[in-house]
């Protein structure tokens, strides 16, 4: 099958089953699809970019599957924007199941919540769309303006806008330093939450005063 005539084939195979009042369009340099009474294929090569009304899927490769196109994955300069959301995701390669609506990205990931003004970087990322709940491993950081989070393990939950880290767990924020078995970060409110054995330093005026 050529490019053309798979690309033709794959949009209308899409637009059939995608939800109602959803439409996955995409392009790309190359375009390969296998199809089968149980199961589809669509590969995307070069340049490829996924889109529907909600969210913008680009990364050097893409593929579709599923007898109803229900799981995307990709690989290689991955960019997800949620626009429902506000999310922006870059990653190495990332994983969509639209039937559990949970994204996971891997490599390098870096997540930025317009919203709420956060950026979060680590190395495993997974998002629970229907629990808004975002799962993070090895490496985290996150950012929100004067608050630095560093941790090995941390779950956000935004809309209680409720960050808990653990696995060595750092909060900086305004000059001070807490440490942690467990911390968690309530980010409406600045409160901050430590269990076990807990470490920290405190900069006073004064001391701000002689730097």
């Amino acid at each position: 099958m050529t490019s053309k005539a798979a690309l033709i084939l794959a949009l209308a195979l899409i637009g059939a089953a995608a939800a109602p009042g959803e439409t996955w369009r995409f392009t790309a340099q190359r375009v390969s699809s296998v199809q089968s009474e149980s199961e589809s294929l669509t590969v995307l090569d070069g340049a490829a970019r996924v889109e529907s009304d909600t969210m913008v899927i680009l990364a050097d490769h893409l593929e579709l599957a599923g007898p109803d196109y229900d799981r995307i994955s990709g690989f290689g300069s991955v960019s997800v924007d949620d626009r429902d959301e506000g999310l922006q995701v870059r990653s190495g390669r990332f994983e969509y199941d639209r039937d559990s609506d949970i994204i996971r990205f891997r490599d390098q990931v870096t997540l930025v919540d317009e919203g709420e003004g956060i950026v979060i970087r680590c190395e495993s990322l997974d998002l629970l769309n229907q629990d808004d709940l975002a799962v993070m491993q090895i490496s985290v950081r996150l950012i929100q303006e004067d608050t630095v989070c560093r941790g090995e393990y941390a779950t956000f939950q935004r809309n209680e806008n409720l960050l808990e880290i653990s696995g060595r767990p750092v909060v900086w924020r305004d000059g001070d330093e807490y440490r942690a078995d467990r911390i968690r970060v309530d980010l409406d409110t600045d409160e901050i939450v430590m269990e076990g054995t807990v470490a920290g330093a405190l900069t006073t005026d004064d001391d701000q005063e002689d730097e």
